[in-house]
């Protein structure tokens, strides 16, 4: 079947977030249940743009896009920008390019957006780099001690 990518609904949101489990735990990063709940509550928000990739009846990708913020998130929403918080793929269909489709759905209404990835993270750096992502030069550290940079993307 072809994957089918729209806005969530509310009753799409726990099959999102069990993509996004599945994902994390293929990767060797299985969440604790409360990782588990604070994405539960990112998805949930009022200002959360969800997207769901379905194949039939099956959620198979995920995506979340919030409104980007001035101040690195802590200010006020910054008109025309968006920040993607997660991208996830059920590790089953990685590799099909649902995550292509998934990136394009969250730029729509957003001029630029920017992501953080783990350096290390070669699949989602390929991804975001075919989907215009540029490095910012902005790098940081996970308090676990992984890498990350910053990426954006603008119209």
């Amino acid at each position: 079947m072809t994957l089918v990518v729209r806005r969530a609904a509310p009753a799409d949101l726990e099959a999102a977030l069990d993509v996004w489990r599945a994902a994390n735990e293929a990767r060797g990063r299985a969440p604790s249940p409360a990782r588990v709940e604070r994405v539960r509550t990112k998805l949930a928000a009022a200002d959360a743009v969800v997207v769901i990739g379905t194949d039939g009846d099956e959620a198979v990708a995920m995506g979340l896009a919030e409104p980007g913020r001035a101040d690195d998130g802590a200010g006020a929403p910054v008109a025309g920008y968006g920040h993607v918080s997660m991208v996830f793929v059920h590790p089953g269909r990685w590799g099909r390019g649902h995550g292509a489709l998934i990136v394009a759905a969250l730029h729509e209404g957003w001029a630029r957006t920017t992501l953080w990835t783990r350096t290390d993270n070669a699949r989602a750096r390929r991804l975001y780099e075919k989907a215009g992502y540029r490095p910012t030069g902005r790098t940081s550290t996970l308090a676990e001690g992984d890498g990350i940079m910053q990426l954006e993307w603008v119209r």
